[in-house]
């Protein structure tokens, strides 16, 4: 076959393309004509148009009456704007709530992540009306943290170890029913949703979640369950006003209460952390009892109670005058159950106290309470003189190392010189079996004491500190939380004695 035959053919082929696609766009065309709608004139559309309806003469009744007019069109669902059927059959959303004034949302975070709990604390760090009271690392620390510090809201995430967060769930529904759950969780899934509800969480929140999501669920589910913390703490209220009626009936009259002192004379043994556990266990035990942050110029109370001072021992002066009457508007409340007489906010206030002012506070509280408990600093300050002078007891802490133990020979032996005889004195080793240390024996040996208190070395206790709840509050059941229990039963057993009381007081 020569070229040019080969060429004639590639051109009918070419033109059979060429005709096949003119073929197909006009089906195409024509497919498209039949879907739309034919244009027409406006001649034809008046030609294809009805005829206009004259509307007939109206004719006089036969009685002579005139017919009452016709009543308008209900034309109120044609409103621009109104509501429509679905959005009337929604139920009204609840107005988010705040804590009343003066008053917090409480929650419990419940997370085995360190850097969730972190961060939901952060988030929350700057709204005035919710304040995180508690952090637990696994389902079931939470639930006994929250039996133990009555939280309004918890946070609750769902894969944990030890106990899931669902379970979690529902053993609060059950053993803390004040508390309303909320369930977050990268598991967004409708499964999880529905297991949470039925365990009795009132809300899911899924991760990540902003500030102000956060926040927002915080106080709806807040607002949900009003009704319910109103009723609980009612019975609370109650419960508390009888249990205090009858140990009033029941104790004799107390002349004066007792003002604990808890010192050491090396820095670095935990003082801070025992006055802070020992007043808890003597507030469980008494009632009525107040702290006192004895360290005026660098006290550490607050942070072991996760605290914000807004008022201390320095707004009860005015012109160089203690005032004793505005006593009752500086101290704080704890959620403890405690009283608290904060340290100034700045050190350099601490000299606006003078060395008269510390006996008169001490003196008052006297008065006003079951018991007094006072954290102090090493340094014997005129401030801290004044503290022992008016204290009934003295507890003196140490751990188990060389320097420590010197400091406290050194100060046991002061105590004779300072008038000491007439006061109790309490030697507690504080970390008593820290790996390495010194054993308690051997302490006892060179103070020369025939009794000493221990309280074990227990991480649980750095743990509590972390979250700012004390330990004996959070894990009554840890070591070093039933050790201050016991330290606290000794105290008020010996102080009892002194005092014309039965022995034993629990």
């Amino acid at each position: 076959m020569d070229l040019m035959t080969l060429g004639l053919l590639g051109l009918l082929l070419l033109g059979f393309i060429l005709l096949l696609a003119v073929v197909l766009l006009r089906r195409r065309r024509r497919r498209a004509g039949k879907a739309q709608p034919k244009k027409t004139s406006a001649k034809s559309e008046a030609k294809k148009a009805p005829p206009k309806q004259v509307a007939p003469k109206k004719q006089a009744p036969a009685d002579g009456k005139t017919p009452p007019p016709a009543k308008p069109a209900d034309n109120s669902t044609k409103i621009l704007g109104g509501p429509t059927e679905q959005q009337r059959a929604l139920p009204a959303q609840p107005k988010l709530a705040y804590a009343p004034a003066g008053e917090k949302i409480r929650i419990l975070i419940v997370d085995d992540n360190t850097g969730t709990r972190e961060n939901v604390s952060r988030l929350l760090y700057f709204e005035d009306d919710l304040e995180v009271i508690g952090q637990a690392v696994n389902g079931r620390q939470g639930v006994e943290m929250a039996i133990a510090l009555k939280p309004h809201i918890v946070l609750m995430d769902i894969n944990m170890p030890d106990m899931d967060g669902i379970t979690a769930t529902h053993e609060m529904a059950t053993k803390s029913p004040f508390s309303q759950v909320i369930i977050m969780s990268v598991q967004a899934d409708q499964h999880y949703m529905r297991r949470a509800m039925a365990a009795g969480a009132r809300d899911f929140q899924p991760k990540p979640f902003t500030s102000e999501e956060l926040v927002s669920c915080i106080r709806r589910v807040y607002s949900i369950g009003l009704p319910i913390y109103q009723q609980y703490e009612a019975i609370e209220k109650a419960k508390t006003e009888d249990k205090a009626k009858a140990k009033q009936a029941d104790k004799p009259e107390r002349t004066e209460s007792p003002i604990i002192a808890v010192y050491s004379p090396k820095g670095g043994t935990g003082v801070s952390a025992i006055a802070v556990n020992l007043a808890v266990a003597v507030h469980q035990a008494l009632g009525d009892t107040v702290l006192m942050d004895g360290a005026l110029q660098f006290g550490d109370v607050s942070v072991h109670l996760d605290t914000r001072p807004t008022r201390s021992i320095i707004d009860m002066i005015h012109d160089g005058q203690m005032e004793a009457d505005l006593l009752d508007d500086v101290l704080l409340p704890h959620n403890s159950g405690l009283k608290l007489l904060m340290a100034p906010p700045q050190p350099e206030l601490a000299e606006s106290v003078s060395n008269s002012m510390v006996p008169e506070v001490l003196a008052t509280l006297k008065k006003q309470f079951n018991a007094v408990v006072v954290d102090t600093i090493c340094h014997l300050t005129h401030h801290t003189l004044s503290i022992f002078d008016a204290a009934d007891c003295v507890l003196v802490l140490l751990t188990p190392e060389l320097p420590a133990i010197k400091s406290a020979k050194l100060f046991l032996e002061l105590t004779e010189q300072l008038h000491f005889k007439d006061k109790h004195i309490f030697v507690v080793i504080n970390r008593s079996d820290f790996p390495g240390g010194i054993q308690p024996r051997q302490i006892q040996k060179v103070l020369k004491l025939e009794q000493t208190y221990q309280i074990p070395h227990d991480p649980r206790i750095v743990n509590a500190l972390a979250r700012g709840a004390p330990v004996v509050l959070s894990d009554s059941a840890a070591p070093s939380a039933v050790a201050i229990q016991a330290l606290a039963k000794a105290v008020l057993d010996a102080l009892a004695v002194s005092q014309g009381e039965p022995e034993g007081v629990s």
